[in-house]
């Protein structure tokens, strides 16, 4: 993802730059929520940058290590769309262009853990409060060498 400076290669840079103009340039059009121009990175570019930003944190949830494996996600517990909203509603409504802004907040927050299907849902509703929603994290070392083996075969 990054160099050892911490600098994001030159080409995921331009990717991620020309994906926050076409956001914002969505954001611009009349009847386009924020939401909804945010949607264009999460639930469409997103897949051609995420194997390069996307980070594991190391920390899987109880339920997702002692289970049977199915229905797993990763779960970006720092709430990726709300914050991505906010910054396009916040560019828009400043007239502000800051592609900057826009790819330290992917590099950020495209951090996950692991969690069961119940528990995403569950998280969302509890506004990321995991102990309210439920959720106890471990880290991915203290499972089993077995069970981390079942799990990369799963994914």
């Amino acid at each position: 993802m990054t160099t050892l400076n911490g600098a994001l290669p030159d080409d995921l840079r331009t990717a991620l730059v020309s994906i926050y103009e076409e956001v914002m340039w969505l954001a611009s059009r009349p009847n386009v929520t924020p939401s909804r121009a945010r949607a264009w990175y999460t639930h469409v570019m997103a897949e051609s940058v995420k194997r390069r930003v996307r980070h594991f944190t190391g920390q899987v949830s109880v339920s997702a290590a002692s289970g049977d494996g199915t229905g797993l996600r990763l779960e970006h517990y720092r709430r990726i769309q709300t914050t991505l909203t906010g910054l396009v509603t916040r560019h828009r409504r400043e007239q502000r262009i800051d592609p900057e802004e826009f790819v330290r907040t992917l590099v950020d927050y495209e951090s996950v853990h692991i969690v069961t299907i119940a528990e995403d849902y569950a998280a969302m509703r509890a506004g990321g409060d995991y102990e309210k929603a439920g959720i106890l994290l471990q880290p991915w070392e203290e499972i089993s060498e077995e069970r981390q083996q079942m799990r990369r075969a799963q994914n």
